[in-house]
């Protein structure tokens, strides 16, 4: 949410003046797994898009398979429900771990605001009080 952090920056910087160019931000990193489970479908939407323009001759690439295995056969006789589990639910899905929603604002290495533990973005009122408690002026 690069313009939730954009807004806030500029909202802060015209209230606090000494703020200014001090600002910085960034995307909460996602969890490894999420990461690597993306990688992964990545690999699957590939190799889905081989069987589509491939079909069965796919399978004789690969050496020491005569055959389409029993999956791929099953997957075959339901080609709009495979589609759309590939490329729109799976992503979605794991889309959502990825995108954490987080924000936070930092004070040299104090967390003066969670939205992960507070369960809301801050509002402007709010975010003068807090700035003014760590004794910055107006």
């Amino acid at each position: 949410m690069q313009r939730n952090y954009l807004t806030i920056k500029q909202f802060l910087e015209s209230e606090f003046p000494s703020l200014r160019g001090n600002i910085s931000g960034g995307n909460f990193p996602p969890p490894p797994f999420a990461i690597l489970m993306m990688k992964v479908l990545s690999f699957i939407h590939i190799v889905a898009i081989a069987a589509i323009l491939l079909g069965d001759k796919l399978w004789t690439l690969f050496p020491f398979v005569r055959s389409p295995p029993g999956w791929y056969l099953t997957v075959k006789q339901y080609p709009m429900q495979t589609f759309v589990a590939l490329f729109f639910i799976l992503p979605t899905f794991l889309q959502s771990f990825i995108t954490t929603g987080a924000f936070e604002i930092m004070l040299d290495g104090k967390i003066m605001f969670s939205k992960m533990q507070s369960g809301r973005f801050p509002n402007g009122p709010e975010l003068i009080e807090i700035f003014e408690r760590a004794g910055f002026v107006r």
